[in-house]
């Protein structure tokens, strides 16, 4: 079976800099379509190619254009059901690890997975290391992956119709070669800073109650914890545009954090909804690294946990979020989402963040985020999404990054 997709988003990023006196604009247009190749080879065996091709285009004030055309490998996997009769099933490609969101991980990687369904509880796991490029553009595995190899699993107990409890575990070793001091790499892409030896485990309780007269009460609760250690490599730039290693250090990495929060529909007119939420990471916590941080809030659009603007990690971070919606039509949707965000001790660094300002390191506030989500989903096969974020920047920035920054984007997917 053929299937596929496009993809087009178009992103206007005001003022990432938050300096109002040279506030600048950037305009960012995708475009991404993927085609799926699906074959049964017999009544347990099914294989999955995916090719995936981008085209971007950045432009700025200044009317500089930068266009990338890359084709990527997607999933490419075979998978075989009721392993010598049991109920184990393996899949061995590239696989997209995915939990229901995307807290842990929604990312692709050549894996060796395996699954077994008793009928009572769950269980899911595997080895990934990358083994190949991705992309077309990349002259080989990307300095951050190489030599990683993981090991993770997530065991499922449905207890309820409805309600789940979950168990997380990923054992990530970095065994790539580690720069010597004063070698030399052609640009930043080709230095590798963080060498990362760590263990995550978790838990997760996630369900929905729901009332006869068609009101819904869903809920979430996940924790983390992370021990390990990271060899950290310091580059330097160079005046020809080099990167020279310039030195290295060993530290102890630990965190833990926890989010948790609630969304209640009620059964009236446009089913109006309310979300709260409160997020937590240590000041030495960090997540996998295979995150999206998407998730549905009333919607049946996943958006960014966080704030779609800034878009930041769970690492020494504080995230209040409320927010409210409306259902329009049969599968569309309005929302408005509020997200305070704090940093639980005062750095200059966020990590994940899309802003190009950095918080001076005297203040934990780094300000409020208000996200306008729109969905259409009428149809099976296409959507539109329309999306506006404000970003006001609290005392962690110095008095002249205080501008609040803007973003405005629509998007468009069709499956064919």
């Amino acid at each position: 079976m053929i299937s596929g997709s496009w993809e087009y988003s178009d992103e206007r990023r005001n003022n990432f800099t938050l300096d109002g006196a040279s506030a600048r604009s950037h305009r960012v247009r995708e475009h991404e379509v993927k085609l799926d190749v699906r074959t049964r080879w017999a009544a347990d065996t099914s294989t999955f190619v995916q090719v995936t091709g981008l085209d971007e285009t950045r432009s700025g004030e200044a009317d500089n254009k930068r266009v990338a055309q890359v084709l990527e490998r997607g999933q490419m996997w075979i998978h075989q059901d009721h392993v010598a009769g049991t109920r184990w099933s393996l899949q061995a490609g590239r696989v997209k690890l995915l939990d229901q969101r995307a807290w842990w991980w929604e990312e692709e990687v050549d894996t060796l997975r395996a699954r077994h369904d008793s009928g009572t509880w769950r269980l899911d796991a595997g080895i990934a290391r990358e083994l190949l490029r991705k992309s077309s553009a990349d002259r080989g595995v990307q300095p951050d992956a190489r030599g990683v190899t993981r090991f993770f699993g997530q065991a499922t107990w449905p207890w309820a119709p409805r309600h789940a409890l979950d168990v997380f575990w990923l054992v990530q070793h970095d065994r790539s070669p580690r720069p010597a001091v004063g070698a030399v790499f052609r640009d930043e892409d080709d230095t590798d800073p963080s060498d990362l030896r760590a263990r995550w485990v978790g838990l997760r309780a996630l369900g929905e109650w729901r009332v006869e007269n068609g009101a819904r009460l869903a809920y979430w609760a996940d924790a983390a914890w992370l021990s390990g250690r990271e060899h950290v490599s310091a580059f330097d730039a160079q005046a020809d545009g080099t990167f020279r290693a310039v030195g290295a250090s060993e530290r102890r990495v630990h965190g833990n954090a926890f989010d948790i929060g609630a969304t209640a529909s009620l059964a009236l007119l446009l089913r109006p909804s309310l979300t709260v939420g409160y997020a937590h990471g240590s000041p030495r916590f960090r997540q996998t690294g295979l995150q999206e941080n998407k998730t549905r809030f009333a919607s049946g659009k996943r958006w960014q946990r966080y704030g779609e603007l800034v878009q930041p990690e769970l690492s020494n971070l504080s995230v209040a979020s409320v927010g409210t919606g409306v259902r329009v039509l049969a599968d569309s949707s309005i929302e408005l989402m509020l997200h305070c965000l704090r940093q639980v001790r005062a750095s200059d660094h966020v990590p994940g963040s899309r802003l190009s300002a950095k918080p001076q390191g005297t203040s934990r506030h780094l300000g409020r985020e208000v996200n306008l989500l729109v969905a259409l989903r009428e149809h099976s096969r296409i959507e539109f999404s329309f999306e506006a974020s404000h970003f006001k920047p609290g005392t962690a920035f110095a008095p002249g990054e205080r501008q609040a920054a803007r973003v405005f984007e629509f998007g468009v997917s069709f499956r064919f």
